[in-house]
């Protein structure tokens, strides 16, 4: 969001709220509807990704595979973090379904929004830092089993942040840009 348009959105919130203008805010619902549809598919997507890929660590756990590289304590708060990353999106994922553009008054709608931003923020923030603390030990023991093994992975890592930051955020902007977007 550049700045003319954070002033733009300012002034017009702060005139809806001093109530000096008559004119009446209205959102674009088909651009609004399509935001929320493609928000609540990327929390759908984590919400049936994350348990299984919990499922698949924990029968590596059971099975015994790979403890030299992962061991067992790994793979047991892989399972924890990502069974608790599937009700959080399960739970963003009901937040956003509850959003009703058609029916909310738009300072409503703009209210509801702003309060999903502020619990995804929360918990992509609380989800990343488990991520960071994973990863720390992870490739430390990585390190100590096989060299190789941790360039790949700091290689995979690194491939994975530049499409985070190239491709996914942007998006992920966009969508929640367009949930308020305003006629």
């Amino acid at each position: 969001m550049d700045l003319e348009e954070l002033k733009k959105s300012m002034s017009t919130l702060d005139n809806v709220l001093a109530k000096e203008t008559s004119d009446s805010i209205n959102l674009k619902s088909t651009k609004c509807n399509t935001a929320q549809r493609r928000i609540m598919k990327m929390y759908c997507k984590g919400a049936i990704s994350c348990p299984i890929l919990a499922v698949v660590f924990l029968c590596a756990w059971n099975s015994g595979f790979g403890n030299d590289a992962f061991p067992t304590a790994l793979k047991i708060f892989l399972c924890i973090f990502l069974c608790i990353a599937t009700i959080w999106y399960g739970y963003l994922y009901f937040k956003t379904k509850k959003i009703d553009i058609s029916v909310s008054t738009p300072m409503q709608t703009m209210r509801q929004v702003s309060t999903l931003r502020l619990f995804a923020l929360i918990g992509e923030f609380v989800l990343g830092m488990a991520m960071a603390v994973f990863f720390t030990l992870f490739l430390s023991n990585l390190w100590v089993v096989g060299r190789y093994r941790f360039w790949i992975v700091i290689a995979a890592t690194g491939v994975f942040l530049i499409l985070l930051t190239t491709v996914f955020l942007p998006r992920t902007i966009r969508d929640f840009k367009n949930l308020t977007a305003i006629d």
